[in-house]
């Protein structure tokens, strides 16, 4: 019978705040020589804390409850024990159609970025990993996963995956690890129902590992106490309100539309850059900026939720690739994009979810380089810039570009809080005003 999460932490977890161990390197860590060399060729020799806590919990068997900061390395994290296991069973591989590992990510985006770290940490061996996400022709799908000799690992997005199950054409029940990747977004976007229904196809005696940003919430705990089991290991590394230590922040306050974007222009056009992602908070904002942002000469693209997969891969594979400058964005990029020539993330809108300006933050500085969050706030962003630093328990410093500073004060947040309201009012008075004369248009 499991215990809740909050038992075993009291009990059996540990929970670590640690610096960088100076000395530890991958090959500490008992991997296999030709995992050492492929983190190599990626030019990673040092694990990050999250990397040295979590790794040997793993590859010893146990359960794991795993929470760091954005940005610092949870992917490696998983992926670096689950091949680790493949490589230490790959005998009895050709013995069952079902994987042996199973990830479960959140997002399209996301799962296709875990599948191509384990295609790295899998070059030069026998090993397999497929990818089920949606937005994909399911019939293809199956047609590709028919072909494969092998499954060794399958990196999915849980809609996706229980369609396929409830098919019958796909089996797991042979999974030896089951890989929950940002479980606090999988709560946020309501998969936890999907997510049962597909841990009831699994082998009891599997092995589980949950990843998140962070741990906290009643709701965080009880789902983590329905899929682990009661010895399972809780690790913490940093808090979840803050952002790594290689990123620096600041907020450039703008009087207007106008001086907003003479701001934007300014700083999008830094010498500094070497690749940008530009938040928004809206298609509408996407559309208006990505004009505006093509105009300084540079190349610029846009990603958003309405996009069809296979053009919002084209432009992830473009950033990725070097051939696009600056990436206009909603949140749809605010997690899971790690691509580590991204040094700016410029946020034109501030989120009103708090954590979402954490998650924004983490797509730079990726691997322990340095990065840098630019935010411009006019007057209707002081409300959610004051919840974002209230969330962190820290301000955001003021900076001033040359020749551009405000020339009216720093806006009260209760000031700018009771002006929304009342706009907020006064929009809803004007719809019940609007429907009233329709009703009696009618008679």
């Amino acid at each position: 019978m499991m215990r809740p999460i909050t038992a075993i932490a009291s009990a059996l977890t540990l929970a670590i705040h640690i610096l960088r161990p100076k000395t530890m390197s991958f090959i500490d860590l008992s991997l296999d020589l030709e995992l050492i060399d492929n983190l190599a060729a990626i030019e990673l020799e040092t694990p990050t804390p999250i990397q040295a806590q979590a790794i040997p919990v793993a590859m010893d068997g146990q359960d794991l409850l795993a929470s760091a900061p954005t940005g610092t390395g949870k992917t490696l994290a998983f992926a670096l024990p689950a091949v680790q296991h493949l490589l230490d069973t790959e005998e009895q591989h050709h013995l069952t159609d079902s994987p042996q590992i199973l990830v479960l990510s959140p997002t399209r985006e996301l799962a296709k970025q875990t599948q191509l770290v384990f295609e790295n940490l899998m070059r030069g061996s026998k090993l397999t990993t497929n990818l089920i996400v949606g937005g994909v022709n399911i019939g293809q799908q199956h047609a590709t996963l028919m072909e494969a000799k092998q499954r060794n690992c399958l990196v999915a997005t849980p809609g996706r995956l229980l369609e396929l199950l409830e098919k019958g054409w796909l089996d797991i029940t042979q999974v030896d690890m089951l890989i929950i990747d940002e479980a606090d977004r999988m709560l946020d976007l309501g998969f936890i129902d999907t997510i049962n229904k597909i841990t009831s196809l699994l082998p009891k005696d599997r092995q589980t590992l949950m990843f998140s940003a962070t741990l906290e919430g009643d709701k965080m705990q009880h789902f983590a106490s329905q899929l682990l089991n009661s010895q399972a290991t809780q690790i913490s590394i940093g808090g979840p309100r803050q952002l790594a230590a290689n990123i620096t922040q600041g907020v450039y306050q703008a009087d207007n539309d106008e001086h907003k974007e003479l701001l934007a222009r300014a700083l999008i056009r830094s010498r500094d850059i070497k690749q940008a992602i530009v938040f928004v908070n809206s298609r509408h904002q996407l559309d208006k900026w990505l004009a505006i942002v093509r105009t300084y000469g540079l190349r610029c693209t846009g990603l958003h939720g309405e996009l069809r997969q296979s053009e919002r891969n084209q432009q992830i594979k473009d950033l990725r690739r070097g051939r696009t400058k600056v990436l206009i964005a909603t949140d749809v990029a605010c997690r899971g994009l790690d691509i580590p020539s991204v040094s700016h993330v410029i946020n034109l809108y501030l989120p009103a979810k708090a954590d979402s300006y954490i998650h924004r933050a983490g797509r730079g500085g990726r691997d322990g380089s340095e990065g840098t969050v630019w935010t411009i706030a006019d007057a209707m962003d002081w409300p959610n810039l004051a919840r974002i630093e209230r969330y962190m328990a820290s301000p955001i410093p003021r900076i001033v570009f040359p020749g551009l500073g405000a020339k009216k004060p720093e806006p009260s947040e209760k000031a700018m809080t009771q002006k929304a309201k009342a706009k907020k009012k006064a929009k809803k008075k004007d719809k019940t005003a609007t429907s009233g004369k329709k009703k009696v248009k009618r008679k």
